[in-house]
């Protein structure tokens, strides 16, 4: 029987690469997905999430949480992972959105 999880993330690279191979896995049932702000804005985590759901046609709900960080100031990483978060490949522009 799959361990029920949500993944709570904020997706770059590394996250986008932790969504895809929880969404994968045979041994996980994904139940959420949950952004914040962390590599770049909530917004851009939030639509990378998206798009990273789309692309691998899952159904899989999504929300959006916290924009900054609970006891600490907004630092963000985008001189590692470029303005949008996953920047590098070509990626769609998600026709889903999140969950209210």
């Amino acid at each position: 029987m799959p361990r029920k999880i949500i993944l709570d993330c904020d997706p770059g690279h590394d996250d986008a690469i932790a969504m895809m191979l929880a969404l994968a896995s045979e041994e996980l049932e994904v139940l959420g997905i949950t952004t914040v702000f962390g590599n770049v804005g909530l917004e851009r985590t939030t639509r990378n999430a998206l798009v990273v759901r789309e692309v691998l046609g899952k159904r899989v709900p999504i929300y959006a949480g916290s924009d900054r960080p609970l006891v600490r100031e907004r630092i963000s990483a985008e001189a590692v992972h470029g303005v949008s978060g996953l920047e590098g490949p070509h990626l769609p522009t998600p026709t889903g959105q999140a969950e209210p």
